[in-house]
């Protein structure tokens, strides 16, 4: 009889070299060893795969009888155990066995397990030519994780860490139709936020965003979902709560809000719209569409206020940034109003040359501390980011309705009577008139009081230096009206 291994169910190299007469096998025997090297080699490179594959491969017969194919470790083979061991799963890989033995196809199963912790996992059943089914096992827990990673970052706004519009939209699209005692959507706008990067850079600005969202998530914590749909906008969604509970959490809200303003350099107003649909089927779309316009009314209603508010925010956070600040627009008001007022200005030009004294280093809002505050002289390289000052207070004056008709000017109050100034070089009466008065003003102020790098010098000295540059940095005529003005 053949001589059979007992685990392999295989012809030995004997066993199949013994088949046979002995002159029969004298003229196939170099045939049937070059067969049975090749037929070594193939077993040796399939247990090689089998090994470096990291799946777990089992056969089952139509009976159900699952054997592990390959286990390349006891880790390995503990696992199988376990998976064979757990009815659930059994269940699974059974149904799965008949699904393939009947369609004659592949199937794929998943499914878990808890040995510690959840692992999840996917089979792959494929028929075989021996009507056996093979069954492919492989661990997706760490794929699974990553994905649910890669998908919690694709719907999370990265500034504020809240649910972006992406996992929004997808919200209200799978309530869209749905019955609720009471779907409320609040939308949220923060009001001025470009003028706020424009003023103190987009850093500040995204400082705004986290403000606003810590306040959201700290009164809304037990809504449906708080997202921020926009770069200044946010929603949040209420399910089955009164109108009067949402009410009352947007109270809380500004009144939280009001407490962050009260340690800030400026303040944040946020303008918001609620909107409610009860005892219907939700259409979400126009529900968002009533919210969004009952915010946008609100705002309208503090457009007024937010002028003021405005032009407020900026001067308290010009004087808690520009150390000279405090008492230095005063000052120069009343010394530019003297020289406007000797020369007949109209009083229109009189109200324009007086915002002008408080607002024309509203640019340095946005220039660093380290450069405005440096007790020295500049480096050339910070010297250049200083003059963009001009430029910064030229665009956010200009986004103010109150401050616009001064931007022109704003962006020229470093003009030099000889055309040296910056930043365009103007000379002579090209410079506007209020410049021209500002930059005297302004010399003087700067002369008769403490720096950081030196001492107030004497209104004496700082009239003869003004005078000494009479015709190169200022206007000789403007120059004889101070004169005259500052000695009374």
């Amino acid at each position: 009889m053949p001589n059979y291994s007992d685990d392999k169910k295989t012809f030995t190299r004997e066993a199949i070299i013994g088949l046979g007469e002995k002159s029969v096998r004298k003229n196939y025997y170099p045939e049937l060893q070059d067969k049975i090297t090749t037929l070594e080699k193939m077993r040796s490179r399939n247990q090689a795969l089998m090994m470096a594959i990291p799946d777990i491969l089992l056969v089952s017969d139509a009976k159900h009888h699952m054997t592990p194919f390959s286990t390349s470790s006891a880790k390995e083979a503990t696992l199988v155990l376990s998976i064979l061991r757990d009815p659930a799963v059994l269940a699974r890989l059974v149904e799965g066995v008949d699904q393939v033995l009947k369609n004659r196809s592949s199937e794929v199963v998943d499914f878990t397990t808890e040995a510690g912790y959840i692992r999840h996992f996917e089979a792959r059943l494929q028929l075989t030519e021996m009507n056996e089914v093979l069954i492919i096992i492989r661990d997706m827990t760490e794929r699974i994780a990553l994905e649910n990673k890669l998908r919690e970052m694709a719907e999370t706004d990265v500034i504020t860490q809240l649910a972006n519009r992406r996992r929004f939209e997808a919200f209200l699209f799978d309530r869209e139709g749905a019955e609720y005692e009471n779907f409320s959507l609040i939308v949220f706008d923060i009001d001025g936020l470009k003028n706020i990067n424009d003023a103190l850079g987009h850093a500040e600005g995204d400082s705004v965003i986290k403000y606003v969202s810590g306040i959201l998530n700290e009164t809304f914590k037990c809504a449906e979902i708080i997202a921020r749909i926009g770069g200044n906008e946010f929603a949040i969604v209420y399910l089955d709560q009164s109108n009067a509970y949402i009410e009352s959490k947007c109270l809380e809200f500004q009144k939280r809000l009001a407490g962050v303003n009260a340690n800030l350099s400026y303040d944040i107003s946020v303008s918001f719209g609620i909107a409610h649909s009860g005892g219907l089927r939700v259409n979400t779309t126009r529900l968002y569409q009533s919210a969004d316009h009952n915010m946008y009314n609100n705002k309208l209603l503090k457009v007024s206020s937010s002028k003021s508010v405005l032009v407020k925010s900026l001067m308290k956070a010009l004087e808690a940034k520009d150390y000279i600040t405090e008492g230095h627009a005063d000052r120069m008001t009343d010394i530019a109003m003297a020289i406007g007022e000797a020369i007949g200005l109209e009083q229109h030009r009189l109200d324009q040359l007086a915002l002008l004294t408080k607002f024309h280093d509203l640019g340095k809002v946005g220039i660093p501390d380290n450069i405005l505050k440096k007790p020295g002289p500049l480096t050339g390289e910070e010297w250049q980011v200083m003059l963009t000052h001009t430029t910064i207070g030229h665009r956010i004056a200009s986004a103010s309705p109150e401050l616009e008709p001064i931007s022109d000017l704003i962006y020229k109050h470093h003009e030099k009577w000889d055309g040296t100034g910056y930043p365009l070089g103007l000379s002579g009466e090209d410079i506007p008139l209020e410049c021209r008065i500002l930059t005297i003003a302004d010399a003087f102020d700067a002369m008769t009081n403490d720096r950081p790098y030196r001492k107030a010098l004497s209104a004496e000295y700082a009239i003869e230096e003004i005078l000494r540059c009479s015709g190169t940095q200022f206007d000789p005529y403007l120059v004889g009206v101070f004169e005259r003005v500052i000695k009374g």
